[in-house]
């Protein structure tokens, strides 16, 4: 039950793919001298390099012979490595889990209960658990109190009807959360894992 980066890494790959889409269309444009006829039919004014222009200007090479020019690159490569190792990171999954509930209360009495999202799962897990056929049961809080998420990952024995163990947790588990909480869940998750072991394949029903 812990999240991976997919929006971060679907944003980035995205980001990734629409740039070398754009450098290989302006590649396929130059080599094929298109970009001459493009640059002319716009009035851009750029005048594209022939293949007897010098690829790099006179005395270019000078710049990078400069400290400053060093620091530069060197300080580029840094930034670089720093985006290239936090997206490394983000790969690492999280909990996430929910923190602290501040729970307020609705009777017209001032103040707010402050509650541990530990103790409401404990509690979660010793309701999934009573239910026939649930060998053992973790239950995550994410979200805050206004916007609960619930991520339950249920083992249950072979000979269990797992289509009746799911609807009895929308049933009777996920109503008394929400009564718990004063507050509809946002998103209820239940993984299955049918079998007498630990470790084994896991089902994902939503």
């Amino acid at each position: 039950m812990r999240e991976t980066a997919g929006k971060l890494n679907r944003t980035w790959l995205a980001i990734v793919g629409l740039v070398s889409l754009l450098l290989g269309a302006a590649g396929l444009l130059l080599a094929s001298g298109a970009a001459s006829g493009l640059a002319a039919s716009t009035g851009i004014g750029v005048q594209p390099a022939t293949p007897s222009d010098q690829a790099l200007p006179e005395g270019f090479e000078d710049i990078f012979a400069t400290t400053l020019a060093a620091v530069i690159v060197a300080g580029l490569a840094i930034v670089v490595g720093l985006l290239v190792l936090g997206w490394l990171l983000a790969q690492v999954p999280k909990r996430n889990q929910a923190r602290t509930f501040r729970l307020h209360s609705d009777d017209g009495v001032d103040g707010q209960t402050n509650c541990e999202p530990r103790v409401i799962s404990d509690a979660v897990e010793v309701d999934v658990e009573r239910i026939p056929g649930v060998n053992a049961a973790t239950a995550l809080l994410r979200g805050s109190a206004s916007q609960p998420e619930l991520n339950l990952d249920i083992k249950l024995d072979p000979r269990a009807d797992v289509r009746s163990i799911v609807d009895q947790i929308h049933a009777t588990v996920t109503p008394n959360l929400e009564t718990a909480l004063e507050t509809p869940l946002r998103k209820t998750a239940v993984i299955v894992n049918v079998t007498n072991r630990r470790g084994s394949d896991k089902t994902a029903v939503l």
